[in-house]
């Protein structure tokens, strides 16, 4: 089966747990702290995964760690399967999948902006609120610095960008010009 595949199969599964005991929030918060705990932290990603490893230590480690992070039941119940199944590795893959059924069901849209600096509350709520009296949708807004656009935006909203940095409209000058004096001979 393929990765993507698999990762959405556990995310669904999770999504349906979550969505039957009204914790959708409390798992997606929990995803979150287990994934950046686990993966950012510690060398636990790689404990988690190694088949050598009984699985009855990892429950164990997995059951301390739910104590001292206050995971959920649920999630603590999930994670034991992953190990059991051994699929921990796909945990970060499974929190993308899972952020979508979460946003679709919250009717949350994810937008990238992209500035040359970082945005001002007043500008990044301009922004925000635009796009959803436009779109009709709850926005979650992440943000981006790069210099390299000069000023501007570039805001991509479900993998369609739209692109008002002052780099591209130099850009896009520059080939009018260029196609312009190639047609005229100048």
């Amino acid at each position: 089966m393929q990765n993507n595949q698999i990762s959405k199969r556990y995310a669904a599964a999770l999504f349906e747990i979550a969505t039957d005991s009204g914790t959708i929030e409390e798992i997606f918060n929990d995803l979150n702290n287990f994934i950046n705990f686990c993966y950012h932290k510690l060398c636990l990603k790689e404990f988690l995964s190694q088949t050598y490893i009984g699985k009855k230590e990892r429950f164990e480690v997995i059951d301390l760690l739910g104590k001292e992070l206050s995971l959920s039941s649920h999630f603590v119940n999930f994670i034991h399967i992953l190990i059991e199944n051994e699929r921990t590795g796909y945990l970060p893959k499974i929190l993308e999948e899972y952020s979508v059924f979460r946003n679709n069901f919250l009717n949350i849209l994810r937008v990238e902006v992209v500035s040359a600096k970082e945005l001002k509350l007043e500008e990044k709520n301009k922004i925000k609120n635009i796009i959803e009296k436009a779109l009709n949708k709850t926005i979650a807004i992440s943000e981006k610095v790069d210099e390299k656009i000069i000023g501007g935006y570039i805001i991509n909203i479900e993998n369609i960008l739209y692109d008002s940095s002052i780099k591209t409209q130099m850009e896009n000058l520059y080939n009018y010009l260029k196609q312009g004096a190639f047609i005229y001979g100048h």
